[in-house]
């Protein structure tokens, strides 16, 4: 036998005993965390710290123990295996997550943020950690859905080691915000060395092109007591261009819309091709006043001349902001140069990097300080097209008659058919091209604290976070909405062209020329044009300290106790442009808030309780407990509670439970939010009874009555790992989330509407945020209602999760290598929401089974969503693939097709299509490992590997792939 055979063997026998040694930290949750961890890519060097034993779940670290509340496991390998630049792309593999707050969901709402969204309940009530500390929360001037969240791109993949996912309800262990459940990152504080990488990626469009590198390097000192190590990463992606037409699914896009007249036996809503083009407006502007004018889009001519094209109309006969056309209408409007498309930005464009360190010294064997800075920078850049006619008072621009650009575009005898009081146009405003808005986002953080131990199990620690999030939007070449009206509006004195108001042409104001084609000088665009802006900033101060024993045993084992207090400052400001204040501009950044904070002081107590030990009926039985008293400056006091219950059969099998009390404190924005007058006044749907006259008491936006949100959350779950296959492990769990006094933001007229179903008082939550004459809800006319936010709404949510993770070492069975497996599927039953609640659907509408956009209604779930990872690595060769499938689903469950009972032409609720096919993806990856102690790589992913395109309509539909085909490739290294 060669010496490098004999070598290779012995490296293959000696991997599965390192492996081993690297996953004893994690085995205390071995049933609780099946880990979505593979088989590391290469040899790592690093000093495995296996004495401190983390359970995310539980504020307790114990040997041993194993959590009732189902934990899942994300490690590192599975971030190299997938090539992913981004924490959020991970959690995104979870089903248990809503993919759909991230960059990756395109649209024009985008943010560019990365959102967690366990169980599709809302990012705020995700709890984000970095190692069990809280971070600060984000807050995006003009985005109010930002307010109360943490932003994954501030955490760098580089130094991660694992991201614990806590499936249920932790509040009583964490605080506000655990409803859904817990992300906590973990980081790898003990390696020692050199390890970096560097990745560039594209799709086969040759857009979304991706660089991404990082380095980190570890280190000790002072004789091996202190230990540092820093790492940062690098990320820009240059996004999918506006208006970019590559995809052919995009060449045809299809929404959602409703046809004016339509003819008997057609449904309500309908899902057409061609819906990407704006059915009452050009960009050189398209006349709306009915009448014989009604329909001529004005063009430029051959001759450069301004003229008018009839419009071939789409199927809605310009009723509908977005039509649908046939292909023939399209070509005969392109040959008449009428154009009137709509672009979406697929991805904005992103760039960020973030840096951390972390620095331990062992004063002695009982005392270890640390610190653990941190800095983020991102930007985004987001392309926004709307039709700008939407500027102001209203769809349609108003064309005086007497416009003296309307006489040149128009024949003598179109100019005579003109009514006296103009035309109204309907504007895309192409030409001016996309507002950019721009967002940056900084982070800072630092946590310092100490840890320590005494007697025989004592544990203790303090720590001091500080954290600062500033935000800052720019929004350009923006509209100012009056003034683009001002210098719209025309007119000719003494043969030459001005603005028609004369303080206006004080201020500035020089005239523009919309008509066919924009005619407006640099001092025009000075007057009317320029740019909002707007900062955010959040700042926590977080105090808190713990203490973990084991006073005494029963005849089952030690019992386990844990007590601690925390202290916490948060503090949001918002600064905005006046006129954005005012709702001035054509996208504004909103409102501004001067500094508001708000105190919580928190109390908790935790024990694990060993019941039974090695009976006739159990090896194991522990009760897991806790709670926790909670104190806001802003809503008052409330306790959260947990109560758990493991039971180890027999070895390898054990079942678990958990039930909790949970809450979501309202943040500050939807405590504070400026209240302003809501108008439209809304319409009452009792019969015979006007709609109200005076708008002093219709109110929109923040309530400082607002009280923490209540959950209860029920999980019960099986764990095994068969006696003769040790390699294997399975576990599945059934959760039930019930969310009661949610908040919530409503309009007026959504208030209205969900008090009075069916036409009829109803006298729930919302009839309490209506006022009524003569305090009669049956028949006094409303005198006030008050929208924005409230403790109004419920949610229920109900389904089963599923892990299986197998990672087995070939020569067990006489082959070569490791082959690793690792199976994830989540299976909704129930995702109901009472904001559903309509005389049609009096029990509201249940969502699981729903991934299309929307429509108006909520968004939904898949009712089945899978992730299979497979593994196999030899000799420094390694191949793995991820198979997504997401299930067959609806557009909309509040809908119904043909297919469906319920379908009926007449009733608003049909649908001429709601089925969505199922949608599986699969991604593909190739690494070799080479050098001494294969320290180096190169490794080649493709992400839809079969180019998948996304089911239409796509705009919204985050589960699927935009993208197309994505190829990845680079290097990595360590020393």
């Amino acid at each position: 036998m060669s010496r490098h055979m004999l070598q290779t063997r012995i490296a293959r026998r000696r991997a599965p005993a390192f492996r081993q040694a690297m996953l004893a930290g994690a085995s205390a949750i071995l049933f609780s965390a099946p880990a979505f961890a593979q088989q590391a890519s290469a040899p790592q060097a690093a000093e495995p710290d296996t004495s401190a034993i983390v359970v995310t779940a539980s504020r307790i670290a114990r040997d041993g123990y194993t959590s009732a509340t189902p934990t899942t496991v994300v490690g590192q390998e599975l971030i190299q295996q997938r090539a992913i630049t981004n924490v959020g792309d991970v959690l995104n593999l979870v089903p248990a997550f809503r993919a759909a707050i991230s960059p990756s969901a395109g649209g024009i709402g985008n943010t560019g943020a990365f959102l967690a969204d366990l169980r599709g309940l809302g990012a705020t009530r995700t709890l984000v950690l970095l190692e069990r500390g809280r971070l600060p929360q984000t807050i995006i001037p003009g985005n109010a859905n930002s307010a109360g969240t943490v932003d994954l791109n501030v955490i760098p993949t580089v130094l991660i080691r694992n991201t614990d996912v806590v499936t249920g309800g932790a509040s009583a262990a964490y605080g506000s915000d655990a409803v859904a459940g817990v992300v906590n990152f973990q980081i790898d504080d003990r390696f020692v060395g050199v390890r970096g990488s560097a990745q560039y990626g594209q799709t086969r469009y040759k857009d979304a092109k991706d660089i991404f590198a990082t380095i980190a390097g570890g280190t000790k000192f002072a004789g091996g007591r202190g230990h540092l190590v820093a790492g940062f990463e690098f990320n820009d992606n240059s996004g999918v261009a506006y208006g970019s037409q590559t995809r052919g699914w995009s060449q045809e896009f299809f929404r959602v819309g409703t046809l004016a007249n339509r003819p008997a036996g057609t449904p309500f809503n309908l899902i057409l091709p061609n819906f990407n083009y704006f059915g009452t407006g050009t960009t050189g502007g398209l006349i709306l006043t009915p009448g014989a004018l009604q329909g001529q889009a004005f063009v430029t001519g051959a001759n450069g001349n301004v003229t008018t094209a009839t419009m071939a109309r789409g199927l809605g006969n310009l009723t509908a902001s977005f039509d649908a056309f046939t292909p023939e209408a399209i070509a005969a409007n392109k040959a008449a140069g009428i154009d009137h498309a709509a672009f979406v930005q697929l991805r904005p464009e992103a760039r960020r990097y973030n840096a951390m360190a972390k620095l331990t010294f062992d004063v002695n064997d009982n005392l270890t300080l640390y610190m653990t800075p941190m800095y983020s920078h991102s930007s985004n850049t987001v392309s926004i097209l709307t039709r700008r006619d939407g500027a102001g008072a209203g769809p349609g621009l108003p064309i005086a008659r007497d416009n003296p650009y309307l006489a040149q575009a128009l024949t003598p005898a179109q100019l005579a058919l003109v009514p006296a009081g103009g035309l109204t146009i309907g504007y895309v405003g192409s030409d001016f091209g996309p507002v950019e808005r721009t967002i940056t986002n900084e982070l800072f953080r630092v946590e310092t604290g100490a840890k320590g131990s005494f007697g025989e199990s004592w544990k203790w620690d303090v720590s001091y976070i500080y954290g600062q999030n500033r935000s800052d939007v720019r929004i350009a070449n923006n509209f100012n909405n009056a003034r683009f009206r001002q210098a719209l509006d025309a007119v000719s004195v003494n043969g030459q062209i001005v603005c028609r108001s004369a303080a206006a042409v004080a201020a500035g104001c020089q005239p523009i020329n919309i008509l066919g084609t924009l005619n407006a000088s640099d001092a025009a665009r000075s007057y009317f044009m320029g740019t909002a802006t707007g900062a955010g900033k959040t700042e926590l101060h977080d105090v808190a300290a713990n203490l973990q024993g084991e006073p005494f045993s029963t005849w089952a084992g030690p019992v386990s106790v844990g007590i601690g207090a925390e202290y916490r400052n948060e503090s949001i400001r918002l600064t905005t442009d006046a006129l954005s204040q005012t709702a001035g501009w054509f996208s504004g950044t909103g409102f501004s808030l001067p500094t508001t904070s708000q105190n919580v002081k928190e109390v908790y107590a935790e024990t694990i309780v060993p019941l039974l030990a090695d009976t006739a009926i159990a090896k194991k039985v522990e009760f897991n407990g806790a709670v926790r008293r909670t104190d806001y400056s802003t809503s008052g006091s409330v306790t959260t509670w947990k109560a758990g219950l493991t039971w180890e059969v027999i070895d390898g099998l054990m079942f678990r439970t958990t039930r909790s009390r949970d809450i979501r404190a309202p943040n500050l924005i939807e405590l504070f939010t400026p209240e302003t007058q809501s108008l439209p006044l809304p319409s009452d749907p009792r019969p015979g009874i006007d709609r109200p006259t005076n708008n002093a008491g219709f109110l929109i936006g923040g309530n400082t009555n607002l009280t923490p949100e209540k959950s209860t959350t029920q999980t019960v779950g099986v764990a095994y790992r068969p006696d003769f296959f040790r390699n294997l492990k399975l576990s599945v769990d059934y959760y039930n989330i019930r969310i009661e006094d949610a908040i919530t933001s409503t309009s007026t007229q959504g208030v209205v509407n969900n008090c009075f179903v069916g036409g009829s008082y109803s006298g729930n939550s919302f009839c309490s945020l209506i006022s009524f004459a003569n305090n009669d809800p049956v028949a006094g006319q409303l005198t006030g209602v008050r929208g924005g936010t409230a403790n109004a709404a419920e949610f229920k949510t109900r389904g089963l999760d599923f892990q299986a993770n197998l990672q087995q070492p070939l020569e067990d069975v006489g082959l070569a290598g490791m082959l690793s497996i690792n199976l994830m599927a989540t299976h909704v039953m129930t995702f109901k929401s009472s904001i559903d609640v309509s005389t049609l659907f009096p029990n509201g509408i249940n969502r699981a089974g729903q991934t299309g956009a929307g429509f108006g209604g909520a968004a939904g779930l898949p009712s089945w969503l899978t992730n299979v990872t497979l593994d196999y690595e030899i000799e420094g060769f390694g191949i793995n693939t991820n198979v997504r499938f997401i299930s067959r689903s609806r557009q909309n469950n509040g809908l119904f097709g043909p297919d469906q009972a319920g379908y009926d032409p007449v009733l608003t609720t049909s649908i001429n299509d709601n089925n969505i096919p199922a949608v599986t993806y699969v991604d593909l990856g190739l690494r070799y490992s080479f050098g001494p102690d294969r320290r180096y790589q190169v490794y080649f992913n493709v992400d839809n590997l079969f180019d998948r395109d996304p089911p239409q309509p796509a705009e919204g539909t985050a589960y699927y792939d935009n993208f197309g085909r994505t190829f990845k490739g680079g290097v990595r290294f360590r020393f």
